[in-house]
This record gives C-alpha cells, structure tokens and sequence, in this order.
C-alpha cells in the first residue's frame, strides 16, 4: 500500500501540489523521511541506467523488476515539478544509454549524429518526466495509484510510440522481458503495454513496501502490527505474480503441415557511416548464388524462399537484367521467392517493398511497408530541414511512400503476414494481421546501418514480444544479420550472427487459434487509458477539494477574533 496507509506509515506534510509550506513530509513519530538532496539527484541516473541494463546489450531482464525503485522512492514526498525534472534525467540516463546505436548509425553525419542521438533522447525523456511528475501528484488516491500510475505509463508508452510524425516505439518497457522473462507470458493477455503497466505495478509495490518497512522500524507505537503488516506484503506480491504466470493460457497449438522456409541471408559488411547500410551489386549477387545453391541440396525443394529488406536496392522490376536473375533463382530452387527491395515509383518517389515472385520469376503479390523512419526512409518537413540541416538530405534524397495495405500473403495455402523491419515494433500491426487471420508472421529487415551495436539485437527482442503477443511463429529476415525463427513463447532458434553470410531452413508450423491480446487488444488498450484518465481526474479534483479544505480553515482562524469581538 501507498506511504499514507497502513502500510506505508508515513504521511506527508509538504510537497504535494496543494502545500503551502514545502516543508519535508514527516512520519508519525516526527523523524523526517525524505532523502538527502544528494541521493535524490543520484536516484535519477541510477534508475535510468538500471532500467537500460534491463534491455539488450546487457539484456539483464531481472532488472527491470526494480529499476524504477530508486527514483519512486526519492519523488514519493516532492513536489510534482521536481518529480518531473528528477524523472527527465532518468529518462534522459535511460534512452542516451539505449540509444547509443543511433550514433554509429548516423556516423556519416559527424556531429550531426550526436545532435541527433541527444535530441531524439531528450523528447523521449519527456514521458519519463510526466509519469514521475503523477507519482506525487496521484497521492491523494492512496492505494488506488497502485492501478492508476502503471496504467498512465502504458499510456505515455502508446502516446510516444504512435506520434508525432509515427512515433517511437523503442525502449517500450515490456521488451525489457523478451529473453524468458518471468512475466513475459502475460504479454499473451494483456500485450506488450500491458505487461509494461504490470512491471511498473511491481517497482510501485517494491518501493511502498520498502518506505512502509522503513516507516514500520521508526514508528514507536503498534511497530510489531505495523511490521507484521508489511512483511506479508512482499510474499503476497510474488504469490500473486506468480498466480498470474500460472493462469496465463499456452500459446495456440499449431494447426496445419509446416511450412518449410529458406532465409538467405547474404549481406556484406559495408565502409563506414552510411556505406554499411548501402545493398551493392555484389550484395544482390550474393543472395542469387545463395538461392541457387539450394538446386544441390537433396530432397524436396522449400515452400519459399525469403530474402531481407533491401536485398535489391535497384528495382528489379524496371531492370529486366535483375529479373532475370531472380528469376533464375527461382527456378533453380523450385519455390517462390519473398524478396526484399527498394522499388522506384516515379522519378521523385521510392517505396520499400515484399516483392512475392512465383518459381517461374513472375510477380505474383507484394507488400509495401506501411511505417516509414523517419529521417532514414523520409525526411519530416523535408523541405525546411533539407534547408536548415542539409546532412538530412544527403543520407534521404528522396522521401519512400508509405504503403496502404495491411493482410497477409497467401504462400502455399498458408496466409503469411509480412512486416518490415521497423514495422516489427508496432504491436497493433502484428495484432491485426493475426486478427486477419496470418497464420505466421514474416519480418524482413536489414540491419547494416547498424553495424555490430545493440541495434540487431533490439529489433529481434522487439519481434520476440509479438511472437508472445499474437502466439505466432515469427521468421525474421534479415540481409547482414540477425535471422532467427522466434516460437510463440518467444524463444528463438536458428539464430545467425552479424554479417554472417548463410543459408538457414526451418520447418515453421502456422497456428490458427488467437490470444487474448489478439482479440482483445483494443479493449485492454482502451481500458488502460480510462483508467489512467479517471484517476489523473480524480487525483485533480481531490486536491482541490483539499485546496478549499484548507482555505476555509485559514479564514476561519482570520476571522474568528473579529467574530468574538464583535
């Protein structure tokens, strides 16, 4: 329970929005509670570098249980304007550490890199700044923030990966879990923000346990009750974790023959800055070769064929000399072939695209990539920043149009849902293809602009959090790395390394059956954000009915000796 209940065993004084004499918050006993100023300000840092050690590269999942802690702790009795700034930092901690990979993939730009790494992690630090802001503000609600404020971290989280300009779903909390984490099932049920508001749920908890505990050790009168109270609250918090692993359903059964996938993945370790995300001619080569090698193994030829995002950088529909080649690929290895490839649809315009060509290289469907990067596949306000920061427009001289269909693919009697490379981020859109009834999802990608840092490994933990989500097999193309087939439980197989030039073939089984999440998604999102509303509301109004509360009282003491005097 909140500091403030039973088992918090602290009642704040000052801090909060409607005090008038900023004075520490205190305990019943009188001993003042609130950190040194000091180890305040160290809070921040410390959660925010805790909470990035929680995702990959580190990737200590565990972490991400607690990393909230430190920072609970020091906001509980300060105003909510420091709480904002307190939070900034770890915000600003957090996503300059998860980040560092934009550096290395903007290098070609110089300095401009850094102004871009720093500037892209002070606006996301802004949700962070919001949400600890809430922590003492909600204080009037008592236990009830225990339900309001992870539910108004799932909503910063929604807001900051859909807009502006598309959003930014990295960093999202719940990918922290993708390695086997304990609670990563849930995701099942409650989806990725979800699971995000269910790990704040229990750093919230951590923290009130641990000032209840210490409120419990000072109080002089009823300690033992007091302590009893508390000590009981943290086994009936993994209790009750534990009871919602246990409850959570298995993921679908599969249903129907596999399907059996060739990934190629054949890309080349580029120069520096933008050359290493350049597909070149030999690049393109490399994946033909590669396919027709599949002519020499024995037995059945694949299902299908998948080459990464951008294997053609050329559109090989307007150069009847790569269509040949594809089509020669084709045949040699007697499948369909899911290619990756920048397509040109006028002189100005470029789309990224899923070209499905037939074993006889004839083009039988294609999907074209619906969520674009910002300043890697279009430039916002192009022609203001191509002006004001003109390495904008070197690195994107012409802005890709974004696609308009969202459906799965039918490939072998089986409907395949296509998702490309930063696509793989959004829950909503692996939701909705499963809904639509793919009965595995395809993410073609092509990480070389990132060269060797955490930037590969982020994006399979984001895929490994939809396979959970949607209960789909999920097979992730990649051009230079990483490849993998990522189960429904999240655990990958079949997993490449960086720049390793391969063939991998797996049986992949498709699955009928939806989640929870997938059917219910929307609802969970929905009610997420009125529960955060409802309570940011109520928190309003209560401290202003304390406000009035405290206003009546001052003029009742101003105005009682004139009453009795007169």
């Amino acid at each position: 329970m909140p500091p403030g209940g039973p088992a918090g065993g602290v009642r704040a004084s000052g801090g909060g929005p409607g005090d008038r004499r900023g004075g520490p918050p205190v305990e019943r006993g009188g001993a003042p509670v609130r950190p040194a100023p000091v180890l305040r300000l160290l809070a921040a840092p410390a959660s925010g570098a805790l909470l990035a050690a929680a995702f990959p590269p580190l990737d200590l999942g565990p972490l991400a249980l607690v990393a909230l802690v430190p920072l609970l702790l020091a906001v509980e009795g300060t105003r909510p304007r420091k709480a904002a700034a307190l939070g900034y930092l770890a915000g600003l901690t957090f996503f300059g550490l998860h980040l560092l990979w934009i550096a290395q993939f903007l290098s070609w730009t110089g300095a401009v890199a850094w102004l871009a790494w720093g500037a892209l992690s002070g606006v996301q630090a802004a949700a962070f700044a919001a949400f600890f802001a809430l922590v003492p503000a909600t204080r009037p609600l008592g236990a009830w923030r225990l339900a309001v404020l992870p539910a108004c971290w799932a909503v910063l989280e929604l807001v900051r990966a859909y807009h502006p300009i598309g959003g930014f779903p990295w960093g999202l909390l719940a990918v922290s879990q993708h390695d086997a984490g304990p609670l990563l099932p849930l995701a099942r049920v409650v989806g990725g923000f979800g699971l995000a508001a269910v790990l704040v749920a229990v750093n919230l908890a951590a923290a009130f346990w641990l000032r209840g505990l210490l409120a419990g050790s000072r109080a002089a009168g009823g300690s033992r009750v007091r302590r009893a109270i508390v000590l009981a609250g943290l086994p009936l918090l993994v209790a009750g974790l534990l009871g919602a692993r246990l409850a959570v359903p298995e993921a679908p059964a599969p249903a129907g023959t596999p399907l059996d996938v060739v990934m190629v993945q054949a890309g080349l370790r580029g120069g520096h800055g933008l050359a290493q995300g350049q597909t070149t001619q030999e690049v393109f080569d490399n994946h033909v070769r590669r396919t027709e090698t599949l002519s020499l193994l024995p037995g059945d030829p694949p299902d299908l064929v998948v080459w990464g995002e951008g294997a053609a950088d050329a559109d090989p529909l307007t150069d009847p000399g790569r269509m040949a080649q594809v089509a020669k690929a084709a045949a040699a290895a007697r499948a369909p072939i899911l290619l990756g490839a920048t397509t040109r649809l006028d002189d100005t315009h470029l789309a990224t695209e899923g070209l499905l060509f037939t074993p006889k290289g004839r083009l039988a469907d294609r999907y074209q990539k619906r969520r674009l990067v910002p300043f890697g596949e279009f430039v916002p306000f192009g022609s203001v920043l191509g002006r004001l920061i003109p390495a904008t427009r070197e690195g994107v001289p012409y802005d890709k149009v974004p696609g308009t269909r969202l459906e799965p693919l039918l490939i072998d009697g089986v409907r395949v849902g296509p998702l490309i490379c930063w696509e793989s981020a959004y829950p909503g859109d692996a939701r909705q293809l499963t809904r639509d009834g793919a009965q595995l999802l395809l993410i073609m990608t092509n990480n070389a602009s990132f060269g060797t840092g955490a930037g590969p490994r982020q994006a399979l933990a984001a895929g490994q959090l939809r396979a959970v989500e949607t209960g789909r097999t999920i097979v992730q193309a990649a051009v230079t790395g990483i490849s993998a087939v990522i189960e429904p439980t999240g655990a990958t197989r079949q997993e490449t390394g960086l720049y390793q030039d391969t063939v991998v073939r797996a049986q992949v089984a498709p699955r009928a059956a939806e989640t929870p999440y997938v059917r219910y998604g929307r609802g969970i999102e929905a009610g997420l954000i009125g529960v955060a509303v409802a309570g940011v509301v109520l928190a309003g109004l209560l401290w202003r009915r304390r406000l009035g509360a405290e206003d009546r009282a001052v003029a009742e003491r101003v105005l009682a000796p004139l009453r009795g005097g007169s």
